[in-house]
């Protein structure tokens, strides 16, 4: 490399820097964010020891750390052309390397806090006590998305890249699926699914959604794409969209049946016999009736 070569790559590396490394602070902190108001609504609504919360907030931020430590090493040593050792999954490690470890630790350490908050009463708890209520507790679900945006941008090399294209479309493709299983979770935050089958179905649905992102996270570290990964990956997106479209016919019709019991149930049938009140259930009214009819 010439010295003008150098001059003008130099202003693109530490544009790429201070990129990975916005990207990497926004990571910490919507981690600390969304864990930390999780956190609130468990120890202030449980008997729960306070202390086994935060703790798996500090390994989870631990982990990212390290993540990023071992992904930064990975990626000196391919800019110097050192010989890369294989995963324990016998892949080559490439930009994503670590990347799927890193959101499978966070949907560990994420998934007891959110079901414990939807399958009991915290969940009441918060939408009377709490300021923004349901709607907050929404968000910080929701914060997900970002933050699985701010880790692909923070270890992206080449932003014009084939992978960086493949991995934004794997992104939106999961994005997709989070908002349709939430959808489905809102109707539960409503008390509009009717049995507790389908509560628990809902939740699974939206929690394999979140955990997704984990297949094609390994998908992108490896240097070849293997079929049994890519069929996995399919089948995750078919177990996630296809129960969407059923649960959502289902449970419409479900409260379609709710509704018209409802109706039927508050109705009185004496004061609808053949469009008659009762006034007119005499027998003038019985015989002006049947003239009208005759007529």
């Amino acid at each position: 490399m010439t010295s003008g070569e150098f001059m003008q790559s130099a202003p693109l590396l530490a544009h790429k820097s201070k990129r990975s490394l916005l990207y990497k602070a926004l990571c910490f902190l919507l981690l600390i964010f969304q864990g930390g108001i999780l956190d609130f609504y468990l120890i202030i609504f449980t008997d729960l020891y306070w202390c086994s919360w935060i703790a798996t907030d500090l390994v989870v931020i631990s982990g990212w750390g390290i993540f990023f430590m071992k992904n930064a090493r990975s990626k000196r040593e391919r800019a110097c052309g050192f010989h890369q050792k294989s995963s324990i999954f016998g892949c080559n490690l490439g930009e994503f390397t670590y990347a799927y470890l890193a959101w499978l630790i966070y949907v560990i350490a994420c998934t007891p806090k959110l079901v414990l908050i939807l399958e009991t009463s915290i969940l009441d708890l918060i939408a009377l006590k709490v300021p923004c209520g349901v709607t907050g507790f929404k968000i910080i679900m929701l914060l997900s998305a970002p933050l699985l945006f701010c880790l692909l941008n923070s270890i992206t090399e080449d932003v014009n890249g084939v992978t960086r294209h493949h991995s934004q479309s794997c992104f939106m493709s999961t994005c997709l699926d989070l908002l349709d299983s939430f959808t489905l979770v809102e109707m539960l935050l409503r008390n509009e699914i009717p049995t507790l089958y389908l509560k628990y179905t809902v939740i699974s649905v939206y929690f394999v959604a979140l955990a997704v992102p984990v297949i094609w996270l390994y998908e992108l570290t490896a240097s070849e794409l293997r079929c049994r990964w890519l069929w996995a990956r399919f089948s995750t997106g078919l177990l996630v969209n296809a129960p969407l479209l059923m649960f959502l016919e289902l449970v419409e019709q479900c409260v379609t049946v709710q509704g018209i019991r409802r109706l039927t149930g508050n109705s009185n049938p004496a004061q609808f016999s053949h469009c008659v009140s009762e006034n007119d259930m005499c027998p003038h009214g019985y015989v002006n009736t049947l003239a009208v009819t005759q007529s």
